[in-house]
């Protein structure tokens, strides 16, 4: 066994995968209600926009309005019931289908956005794992412990891990093969800040004053470039664990901050810190005696504390006052 394999099948708790399908499931399911008014008038545009891409490809007509609706409503249903994990095992693959359709439908108009796309290749695994060992409505009131750590439930996380990862760094190589030394000296960065901002306030849209007054300065935007750059290659230190691991996660979490800053684009999965949560122990968020509030103290944990009355028995005599204290 390669030490590649070693570490992609060691083992992991139950609850930490069972906290991400929570997670995950769960923030993609709210994602869906959130923007039900981008889904919904996605199923109503003109034919003749009809761009399919991914699973829609081979699809030369859009489906019908009513098609889409159902199948956006009953995503949202699987999603809930694969979020609590009631019949996972046909709900959760059931969810991550739904959810891939009908994003991609969205896509299919002309106008490809990247904001789901990790969010997407998250669900599909975790569709795939025994997610709901723990913590779901499938294991329920049975009896029985937490299963043991095992590589059942330790390969899904690494696997999840890879994933974001491999998105990171496949920015980075078509930053740099792309834009080549122009972007590594900020050029590329400062004119794509221009042109979407002004391009934004052409179109009457959102746009970031930031970024507006921030391209007036070039000298700002070359360590900017080198930090972006930086933080999507070197994405892989993450999975070395300890402070490398939280480095890297807060720095890809600013850089999304920096791009909404200068560019008014968010992309919400990064942002809400889900896409980093595979790097974590998760279940440590859910654990009870994080959650449960401590009881108040008891005259009883008091040893010096006299006992309540209904406690003492009838040969009981209270306890005699403190002596004073001896004056020197």
């Amino acid at each position: 066994m390669t030490r590649l394999t070693a570490w992609l099948m060691s083992p992991a708790p139950a609850t930490r995968l069972a906290a991400l399908r929570l997670l995950v499931m769960g923030y993609a399911t709210v994602f869906l209600i959130a923007r039900v008014v981008s889904f919904w008038s996605a199923t109503n545009r003109p034919a003749w926009q009809w761009r399919p891409v991914g699973v829609w490809s081979p699809f030369t007509t859009a489906p019908s309005p009513g098609v889409m609706q159902a199948a956006f409503v009953v995503t949202v249903g699987l999603g809930v019931v694969a979020c609590a994990g009631w019949r996972y095992r046909f709900t959760g693959p059931l969810f991550a289908l739904g959810f891939l359709v009908v994003t991609t439908h969205r896509l299919s108009w002309g106008h490809v956005l990247h904001t789901e796309h990790l969010v997407v290749i998250h669900v599909a695994v975790l569709a795939m794992t025994p997610a709901a060992a723990v913590w779901s409505l499938d294991v329920g009131r049975r009896a029985g412990n937490t299963p043991d750590p095992d590589p059942r439930f330790g390969w899904p996380v690494r696997a999840l891990a890879v994933a974001t990862v491999i998105g990171y760094v496949v920015a980075g190589v078509a930053k740099v093969r792309y834009g080549g030394g122009d972007w590594l000296v900020g050029d590329v960065l400062r004119n794509q800040v221009a042109f979407d901002n002004l391009r934004k306030v052409l179109l009457g849209d959102h746009h970031s004053p930031l970024g507006g007054w921030a391209v007036r300065f070039d000298v700002i935007f070359p360590p900017i470039a080198l930090a972006t750059v930086a933080v999507e290659l070197g994405a892989p230190l993450a999975l070395l664990g300890g402070r490398l691991r939280t480095v890297w996660a807060l720095s890809a979490w600013g850089f999304h901050v920096g791009i909404v800053a200068l560019m008014a684009i968010a992309f919400p999965y990064p942002l809400s810190g889900i896409a980093y949560a595979p790097f974590f122990a998760v279940e440590r968020l859910f654990d009870r005696r994080w959650v449960t509030r401590r009881p108040r103290p008891t005259p009883l944990d008091d040893p010096r504390a006299p006992l309540p009355a209904e406690c003492a028995g009838p040969h009981s005599r209270p306890l005699a006052p403190a002596p004073p204290p001896v004056q020197g």
